[in-house]
């Protein structure tokens, strides 16, 4: 069975840097993620509701909401309740391993680890969570 008719996975970004945006999603769009980034929150919410991702990749440090926060609203939504959620971060994996636990997400990925750890690690998490 070839996979062609397969829809690409979709995983939605939010992080305030531009240039960590572009970096994380032309890494993922190369491993054959559909992508879409938001640097603000209300541009978060737009993407959300219209794009439907099957991934949330949210970085934890911004000006207008914190990635937690914004993992405990999505998780106690009905709507967003199940989709997976990423924390990315500098902070190192211990750290993060602590705050995914609390709020809830699936997953976390330190930006510690560079860029190329991101799409081997978004595919296993992919992996792991959903298929």
């Amino acid at each position: 069975m070839s996979d062609q008719g397969m829809d690409k996975r979709k995983i939605l970004l939010i992080d305030d840097s531009e240039i960590t945006l572009a970096m994380e999603k032309s890494v993922l769009e190369a491993r054959g993620y559909e992508v879409q980034a938001a640097n603000n929150l209300v541009e978060f919410e737009k993407l959300l509701g219209s794009f439907k991702p099957d991934v949330i990749l949210t970085d934890i440090h911004m000006p207008e909401a914190k990635g937690t926060d914004i993992c405990r609203t999505l998780k106690n939504e009905y709507n967003t309740q199940n989709i997976p959620i990423v924390l990315f971060s500098s902070l190192n994996d211990d750290e993060l391993s602590k705050l995914a636990a609390q709020v809830g997400a699936d997953g976390f990925l330190s930006k510690a680890n560079g860029l190329d750890a991101l799409g081997e690690k978004v595919d296993e998490l992919v992996s792991q969570i959903l298929w």
